[in-house]
């Protein structure tokens, strides 16, 4: 748009100046709704090949059980079928966090009701957790809280030895170093190395260097800078292309359940507030989303007992308008998330609402964001540190 208003600005008869802005907002636009449509038909692609998937894996099992059932005698088959039928048991939803309590605190480690281990050796403190809470409607700051709103999902990007048992003592040298490094910077409150040990790295109560510039929303409220407002749980683990299994150790992914499970039960932190550093992540000069990258894609919502984070509407899209780019798609592993287009098809019919074109509308937006962060008590030192050493 910057560059449209430098050409028309040089055009000296008004009606040509007129017609060359209406034919460059009409275009801009134009190629705002190709962009929607196109994020539509990757992720109705996405889902078509998931469920094509899906339909061969369950014929196959479908086939096989069958195979097995008519190999076996007809009596008991007869007799299988005059059993009274079994109710199995159902998975608690992800929407609700089961009941865990401490069973016993000792100085090196914390034991839970769900079977969750925490090692306390590396354990260090920063300052008492406390942050303001933003009104979403307003935008204005509606109280202090203490208590943390929601987790953060990270990968220490660190070194990686083969997970194999060759490789046992380099495995547990990285883990070490790693966890004493972590300890040292105060990056993380919980770390999962590759065997599915969870250390508690910086208390619970305080606040931890792990996300750097970075906003959510729930359906009440904002969150800017997560080091104070959210937990961070890192992964020992590099972002790969690959799917979880490729990232995470199975000790990790179950590790990680019974953490969740731990700091939902105790804080009452709702599953849509469990997000990854790539949805948060933000870089204020650019007005763009996903400055950290790691959790991308992959995150495994469903196996650690949460509903599929990547769904939720992207709040600094949805809420001021952030850009992103083809970079920021390919850590995503080349697949576009449900809510970014959720988030950027609202945009889309909020500014028509609104009766301004998307790029005024998205122009508006970011200088609302501006002011915003402006008025907001000045930042501190934990306010701007990132997960890891830029």
């Amino acid at each position: 748009m910057r560059m449209v208003e430098k050409r028309a600005a040089v055009i000296d008869d008004d009606v040509a100046r007129l017609r060359f802005v209406r034919r460059s907002v009409a275009a801009h636009e134009a190629a705002s709704r190709r962009r929607a449509r196109f994020l539509r038909r990757s992720m109705a692609a996405h889902r078509a090949s998931r469920r094509r998937v899906g339909l061969v894996f369950r014929a196959i099992v479908t086939a096989a059980v069958l195979a097995v059932v008519l190999q076996s005698d007809a009596p008991r088959i007869l007799r299988r079928r005059a059993d009274p039928p079994t109710l199995r048991p159902q998975l608690a939803t992800s929407r609700q966090a089961p009941k865990v309590w401490l069973v016993e605190h000792k100085p090196a480690m914390d034991i839970y009701s769900n079977g969750l281990r925490i090692e306390n050796e590396f354990l260090v403190s920063t300052r008492a957790r406390a942050y303001p809470v933003f009104d979403r409607p307003s935008r204005r700051a509606s109280g202090a809280a203490t208590q943390p709103a929601g987790i953060v999902f990270h990968t220490t990007e660190s070194r990686m030895a083969p997970f194999d048992p060759s490789a046992n003592a380099r495995l547990q040298r990285n883990g070490h170093a790693l966890i004493v490094f972590i300890a040292r910077n105060r990056l993380y409150h919980f770390v999962i190395d590759r065997f599915g040990r969870v250390f508690r790295a910086v208390a619970e109560t305080d606040y931890a260097n792990h996300a750097g510039h970075s906003i959510w929303a729930d359906e009440r409220h904002i969150y800017w800078n997560l080091n104070q407002s959210f937990l961070g749980i890192a992964f020992e683990a590099q972002t790969e292309a690959g799917g979880a299994a490729d990232i995470a150790t199975r000790a990790q992914i179950d590790a990680a359940r019974v953490l969740i499970e731990m700091l939902r039960s105790k804080y009452g932190i709702p599953a849509s507030n469990c997000v990854t550093h790539a949805q948060v992540s933000i870089n204020p000069q650019s007005m763009r989303l996903g400055y950290h990258t790691d959790w991308a894609a992959n995150f495994p919502f469903h196996e650690v007992g949460l509903a599929e984070g990547y769904d939720t509407p992207v709040a600094a899209l949805a809420l001021f308008a952030f850009d992103y780019d083809a970079e920021f798609l390919r850590a995503n592993g080349g697949r576009v998330w449900q809510g970014l287009v959720t988030a950027e098809e609202q945009l889309v019919r909020d500014a028509a609402a609104h009766g301004a074109t998307f790029g005024s509308y998205r122009r508006a937006l970011h200088q609302e964001f501006r002011t915003w962060k402006a008025t907001r008590a000045s930042a501190t030192l934990d306010e701007v540190t990132g997960d890891r050493p830029e």
